[in-house]
């Protein structure tokens, strides 16, 4: 069983990561669609926009409530172009989804609520009401078009007992993990520290200060083996094209990882040995099978606290003022901001739909993203709801300074925006961004 993520979660809730599945597939060449694309027949209208039918009843007594957690296949696609395929993605294996309220138009919930497990059913919402969302379509998706959802529901359980049965495979899994490692130990004569947890360690070589806390970015070397030795990820192989330090915020990782980084100080060098129940469990990654015990050998380069990363983005900001004579004015959260054209009206608020254009740039110069230049490809106005968490914290702070046909420029701190994970690759771990932004509308 896979959990849905952010990407199909984003699919699910109609925004924009179309064009994103559209390009982790094998695209094949698509067929030229006619602007026109006859109207779903036979579907029963949900109060979001949702065209719903039920092709194949279900032997299931239970339709998924809020907080109810629920495994399906999903097929997505457009005309003859296939978008998603979870199947296909996930070795035919069900994705798990977890039930929240609809946040908009076209929120595949609705359809999911009207299901029980057995069901198989068709949802259909067309590209214009999605583009009307503020969703960027493909470039190959035409006006008129109908974006169609297959989906087959294979359970639905409460949150009661989805936990419940979660807890018994996990305690089956990690008995059968514990013998694994115990057998792995005898062989290779390890004598490891266990934690109540679970968690193996070995401290290799000790380091200076404090050892790690939850909420610290502790910047690492790592190689990581599943236990028959094969590597499926280090940032100091070539081979995985990504040989730089990397930094881990303790508390936002896998468990084993979180718990094992709070053994460390900087300079320590150490190996985990984290039983699946700790790592990915029974879901499948990328060279990870499911219920993989990881072995990783690590070296805490640097541990630093966040108010440690926000003290040196904010001299860089500052630097940056001086060199280039801006003044900006500054807000609690450290968020820097320029108002170069006034608006009219009250300011946008939270809840509020806004409409944008904006350039966003890093402090090199390199524009990243603009929904006015035509090289990005999508030159439209930019629609999101404010202050609900669908854009970074700088934006979802900085827009509401802003009222209608305002323009301003925002000097968003790295905490603010993503973080030490960065946005690769055209955003850098820890990098303080630019954007010039102008009000459009504000919806009432």
């Amino acid at each position: 069983m896979k959990r849905i993520g952010l990407f199909i979660a984003i699919l699910a809730f109609g925004l924009s990561a179309l064009t994103q599945s559209a390009s982790a597939q094998d695209k094949k060449a698509k067929k030229p669609a006619s602007s026109t694309e006859k109207k779903p027949t036979g579907f029963k209208k949900l109060a979001g926009g949702l065209d719903y039918k039920n092709i194949k009843h279900g032997t299931g007594t239970r339709k998924p409530q809020l907080k109810d957690h629920i495994e399906m296949n999903i097929h997505i696609h457009i005309g003859d172009s296939s978008v998603f395929d979870s199947r296909k993605m996930y070795n035919n294996k069900p994705v798990l989804f977890t039930i929240a309220p609809p946040k908009q138009r076209g929120d595949l919930t609705e359809g999911f609520m009207e299901m029980v497990a057995g069901d198989s059913a068709v949802f259909m919402f067309s590209v214009d009401s999605m583009k009307a969302t503020g969703a960027q379509m493909p470039p190959w998706v035409h006006p008129g078009q109908m974006i169609e959802y297959n989906v087959s529901m294979v359970s639905v359980m409460s949150e009661e007992q989805f936990k419940k049965d979660a807890d018994e495979k996990a305690a089956r899994q990690m008995a059968i993990d514990e013998v694994l490692l115990k057998d792995y130990f005898k062989k290779h004569n390890i004598n490891p520290t266990k934690t109540a947890s679970g968690l193996y360690y070995t401290i290799v070589k000790d380091g200076e200060g404090p050892t790690a806390k939850k909420g610290e970015l502790v910047t690492a070397n790592y190689t990581g083996k599943i236990l028959d030795g094969n590597t499926f990820d280090s940032n100091t192989d070539s081979a995985f094209k990504h040989v730089q330090p990397y930094p881990f915020t303790v508390g936002k990782g896998i468990r084993g990882w979180d718990e094992g980084l709070q053994f460390m100080k900087k300079g320590s060098k150490a190996i985990f040995y984290i039983p699946s129940t700790l790592a990915y469990g029974p879901q499948d990654q990328k060279g990870i099978p499911a219920n993989s015990i990881l072995v990783f050998d690590v070296e805490a380069l640097s541990i630093e606290s966040p108010a440690d990363q926000s003290a040196k983005d904010d001299k860089i900001l500052q630097d940056y003022f001086v060199a280039h004579s801006i003044v900006a004015t500054k807000t609690a959260s450290g968020l820097y901001y320029v108002i170069s054209q006034k608006g009219l009206g009250p300011m946008a608020k939270p809840g509020k739909k806004v409409t944008v254009n904006y350039t966003g740039k890093t402090l090199d110069g390199n524009v990243f993203d603009s929904n006015t230049d035509p090289s990005k490809g999508h030159v439209s106005p930019f629609s999101f709801n404010l202050g609900v968490g669908q854009v970074i914290k700088g934006w979802d702070e900085g827009i509401q300074l802003l009222n209608m046909g305002a323009k301003c420029t925002l000097y968003i701190p790295s905490g603010l925006a993503y973080g030490p994970s960065g946005n690769p690759p055209a955003i850098p771990q820890n990098a303080n961004l630019i954007f010039d932004v102008e009000m459009l509308s504000i919806d009432k």
